[in-house]
């Protein structure tokens, strides 16, 4: 039987970002794909996101971290907006016990899908 070689396997340095949207946080790198609430714009247009509250690069052993407080930290993240689109259906049911009381509505949020074209340090 031959021997299996090993092979080194190295990870090219991924650069990410943390970016707050809405209220809420997405941690995103270049060809992530993210549903955020809705924003304006028609599909193909640009959308910059200047609210990052943290970035770093990750690759190998070594983990490097940008964080800011107050202060700005000078990245970039660029996206660019695919669809328009409505979320999954949630449904919300009330009934009170003995009092023939019962209520079912339905609720779909809107969304928008973005996909990461590039984070720059």
């Amino acid at each position: 039987m031959a021997k299996k070689e090993k092979t080194a396997v190295v990870d090219e340095p991924k650069v990410f970002a943390v970016v707050r949207t809405a209220g809420k946080q997405y941690k995103v790198s270049a060809g992530t794909k993210i549903s955020i609430d809705p924003v304006e714009g028609k599909p193909g247009d640009k959308i910059t996101f200047s609210d990052v509250l943290m970035a770093g690069k990750t690759g190998g052993s070594e983990i490097k971290i940008l964080a800011a407080g107050s202060k700005s930290l000078g990245v970039t993240v660029t996206g660019r907006l695919v669809a328009h689109k409505r979320d999954k259906k949630v449904l919300i049911f009330k009934k009170r016990l003995k009092g023939g009381y019962t209520k079912k509505q339905g609720h779909r949020q809107d969304k928008s899908d973005v996909i990461i074209e590039s984070v720059s340090l």
